[in-house]
């Protein structure tokens, strides 16, 4: 009973904060460069149940086992009904009917998530077991999984992924839901035409530099500014870096001589001044958000940056990339498994009270 208690309200804890997340979202739908938030959440490890007093049988699970095997690209979807692939987190090990997972650059098997160019990155996934306990390392990514859930690799048969607890096993459970993270989506928001000079744009992936009094920082937004020195700035007064640092301007500077090219090139009366220190982050769940529309790196995490492939739009901004239609649509679908999950708690709270009062008198 108090299993139930506790995955109830670990779900309203959880509703709560995507109820937080969602009206920050919806709060910064007209801010510039701003990039929509989503909360992730992770059950907490699929425990086996099992009967106490059940029968082993000398073959359990006596129907025919089948794997359901998915490629795509360099991932892998399993499923089946004739036993668990299990999984091991930093909570302990899980056990589930399906999974999904690819290969690390170590040879592991791991689960995974999709970064911006929705490529495979696997640095924070769980490790897929055999059904011995042991994590499956393979020397290379050519691999392949038979429907008996076997990993083939090299001719040879490395690991076996489904484990198959005795007859007298249930099934599975969790004790509910915890708040993993919060997961920034950095695809393009709308393009918003200005005609300012200096508001700028990006076309596709990338940061603008900024040199800030805590150091580097990274930044979608480009209404920038001249101070009183030239040099091009963010609202905040923040230096926006070029090749040689700070982008100063002439003292003659005509704002009808000014252009930036698609590339990054400051230009003034036809003759190349600076260029825009851009840059296109690979792995941009290292970033979080320090506020004001800007971004900074992980503690200890190092940036996989590569050579700036998009364009930058001079007279243009770049708007949020948040639906409000949609960010309402989950907000009243939180709030309604919100107040499912507060019923379940009072039910609780009620048969816990009949128990003590009137159990406790017979």
């Amino acid at each position: 009973m108090l299993r139930g208690l506790y995955t109830a309200t670990s779900a309203m804890q959880t509703s709560q904060k995507k109820l937080d997340v969602s009206s920050n979202n919806i709060a910064n739908v007209n801010t510039t460069g701003f990039k929509k938030d989503v909360l992730v959440a992770e059950a907490f490890p699929e425990v086996l149940i099992k009967k106490i007093n059940g029968q082993q049988q000398s073959q359990p699970y006596s129907r025919n086992l089948v794997v359901e095997v998915e490629r795509d690209g360099e991932a892998y979807r399993l499923s089946t009904e004739g036993g668990y692939f299990t999984a091991e987190g930093a909570l302990g090990k899980s056990h589930s009917s399906f999974t999904n997972f690819a290969v690390d650059e170590e040879g592991y098997l791991k689960t995974f998530y999709r970064d911006v160019n929705g490529m495979i990155d696997t640095s924070e996934g769980n490790y897929i077991l055999d059904n011995t306990g042991n994590r499956i390392q393979v020397e290379n990514n050519n691999i392949e999984i038979n429907e008996r859930g076997q990993v083939i690799a090299n001719g040879q048969v490395a690991a076996n992924l489904i484990s198959r607890p005795g007859a007298n096993t249930i099934g599975t459970l969790n004790s509910g839901l915890r708040l993993e993270k919060v997961q920034t989506y950095f695809n393009q928001g709308t393009l918003e035409e200005t005609t300012n000079p200096l508001d700028l744009a990006i076309e596709g992936n990338g940061f603008f530099r900024v040199s800030t009094p805590m150091g580097d920082m990274y930044t979608r937004n480009g209404n920038f500014s001249l101070n009183n020195n030239g040099e091009i700035v963010t609202k905040e007064g923040y230096f926006l870096i070029g090749q040689f640092g700070s982008i100063l301007l002439e003292e003659d500077f005509q704002i009808e001589d000014f252009r930036i090219a698609e590339d990054g090139a400051v230009i003034v009366n036809n003759q190349l001044v600076d260029q825009i220190q851009m840059v296109d982050i690979q792995n941009v769940h290292e970033l979080r958000k320090y506020g004001a529309g800007y971004y900074e790196t992980v503690e200890g995490a190092e940036l996989q940056i590569e050579d700036f492939q998009g364009k930058i739009l001079q007279g243009f901004l770049e708007g949020s990339n948040i639906n409000p239609i949609q960010e309402m649509v989950n907000m009243v679908s939180v709030l309604r498994a919100y107040e499912s999950n507060q019923k379940v708690v009072q039910a609780y709270d009620e048969i816990l009270q009949k128990a003590v009062n009137d159990i406790g008198k017979v």
